[in-house]
């Protein structure tokens, strides 16, 4: 998007507001008490006082002991649901959450069986922690080997090992902080780059902000680059900001700006099947508007406690049971006993609550205190001890956003990229913007191509792809051959200084296969 349109945007300027907020406290000294620079405390603080909200009963009913991804378990599962939902409230409608494979089955169903199971009857949401999930990981695709590890690693965000599974995002809650701390430092920089330039114009006409960024990114790839990796960030923040404030109108529309990077960085799984589940998020006032008033009133996710800004999503809800009741030890040793499991399942979500109960009245925390739990001063300084540490670290390696030229770097290695990196970059959004939209049209709209047909891979030539070389087969058998002689010359040579039997080392292969039928031996 360019910076007009983000200006219009309400969940980016919710998101600005808070940089803003970290530009003006990380000049100071010192952090006063009530001062909230992170992400979590600053929109909680700003968050008015909450509906009144009962926290939701969660509950993990007894595990099928048959694989779940397989049509006939996912069908049973929506019978039994359904069934459940009947009895309990007749008039509800029932809301299922599943990860994408389990999604991809449950929609199949509807589409396969529409006089039971169709979408008018039974709503299935994809799970929004696995969304969150995917975008993370799409934007450590995006980061890969660009230096951004390296300035992680050099600020002491955490150690190099941590550092580097922020790429593949093992541990949400870890990545998520820091792409919070590198959107702080980034936009920090980028102030610090635009206060030289107003600082260096002199005579000539100053520029506002907003047109020098343009400007910049139309000129510099290197800028350009960096302008994009911030954009993706706040908008993995707008969607969880969603969640957690219960803004149904703000989490289909990141949803919708997230999906041409979902098309053009070759997630075709997300892309194939968000699709579909922002469809049905576009469609409920017309085919639910019972369950779209609810989710209006901030129904689609679940309030656990009282607290602001403590909303999640319904998978994530499902997560905390499994791991409240599988404890330490979990199912393990108990999967081949069937009485003992079931005992176990019966009993598991029973004895988690005692437990739970228990923690709560021996805990010294109050339990009436409406504050986010990241609303303290140790979480504060913290934050702001890491958002100045990663500016320093940019700062040595040189401001990403003082770079002119025609160049794309790493930042670490000072690498040039390819043109081909440079074109991927300025293009992506569109690319990604013309799949989707065609996708829509084609496959949902007007239905003219079946959903199930391959969705093209971009194959974008990124920063950890960029020096990939593909060779042809013929080109790469010469290369083994000539590998090959340049063996058995040093082998000869060394054979003839030990009087060795030639005769007797020419008898033995140097791989188990034939050249001809191998590749690489």
């Amino acid at each position: 998007l360019s910076a007009a349109e983000n200006e219009k945007n309400y969940g980016y300027k919710k998101e600005v507001h808070w940089l803003d907020n970290v530009k003006d406290l990380i000049s100071r000294e010192k952090l006063k008490p009530d001062d909230d620079i992170s992400w979590a405390a600053y929109h909680a603080s700003k968050e008015p006082q909450l509906p009144d909200y009962e926290p939701a009963v969660t509950s993990l009913m007894p595990l099928f002991l048959e694989n779940a991804h397989s049509a006939p378990m996912i069908l049973h599962g929506m019978n039994v649901i359904r069934s459940a939902v009947e009895l309990v409230n007749p008039a509800q409608t029932p809301v299922i959450a599943m990860d994408q494979p389990l999604f991809a089955l449950a929609k199949q169903i509807q589409w396969q069986w529409p006089h039971t199971h169709r979408e008018d009857k039974l709503l299935v949401m994809f799970g929004g922690l696995h969304i969150e999930l995917a975008i993370l990981r799409t934007l450590g695709k995006c980061l890969d080997k660009s230096g951004w590890t390296t300035v992680m690693a050099n600020a002491d965000v955490a150690t190099p090992g941590v550092v580097d599974s922020f790429i593949s995002a093992k541990h949400i809650t870890r990545t998520r902080r820091a792409h919070q701390i590198t959107s702080s430092s980034l936009y920090v920089l980028q102030h610090r780059a635009y206060e030289k330039c107003i600082t260096r114009a002199e005579d000539r006409v100053l520029l506002s902000f907003t047109d020098w960024r343009d400007k910049m990114s139309e000129t510099c790839p290197h800028f350009l680059y960096w302008c994009r990796v911030m954009e993706l960030q706040l908008l993995c923040l707008q969607l969880v900001k969603s969640f957690r404030t219960a803004d149904f109108s703000l989490y289909v529309d990141s949803l919708t700006k997230i999906m041409p990077w979902m098309f053009a960085l070759d997630q075709t799984n997300y892309s194939r099947w968000l699709s579909v589940h922002i469809r049905d998020m576009q469609e409920l006032p017309i085919k639910h508007p019972d369950v779209y008033e609810k989710f209006i009133n901030g129904f689609f996710v679940v309030h656990k406690t009282h607290k602001r800004f403590s909303a999640i999503a319904l998978d994530q809800a499902h997560e905390q049971e499994n791991a409240v009741v599988k404890g330490e030890g979990g199912a393990v040793g108990l999967t081949e006993n069937p009485g003992a499991l079931k005992r176990w399942m019966i009993s598991g979500p029973e004895i988690a609550r005692i437990v739970s109960e228990f923690e709560k009245t021996t805990s010294s925390r109050s339990a009436d205190s409406l504050k986010h739990h990241k609303q303290s001063y140790s979480h504060q300084a913290a934050f702001c001890r890491d958002v100045q540490s990663v500016i320093d670290s940019f700062e040595e390696l040189g401001n990403p956003f003082e770079e002119e030229g025609k160049n794309l770097l790493a930042v670490d290695t000072r690498d040039i990229m390819s043109d081909g990196v440079v074109e991927a970059i300025k293009n992506v959004l569109k690319i990604g913007q013309e799949q989707y939209t065609s996708y829509v049209e084609c496959r949902l709209k007007h239905r003219t191509t079946p959903i199930s047909e391959p969705i093209p891979r971009n194959k974008l030539v990124l920063f950890h792809n960029s020096d990939e070389k593909v060779q042809s087969k013929d080109k790469s058998k010469v290369v083994q051959l000539k590998n090959d002689c340049s063996l058995f010359s040093r082998l000869y040579i060394a054979c003839q200084n030990r009087d060795g039997n030639l005769e007797e080392f020419f008898r033995h292969e140097n791989q188990p296969w034939p050249p001809s039928l191998a590749d690489r031996g």
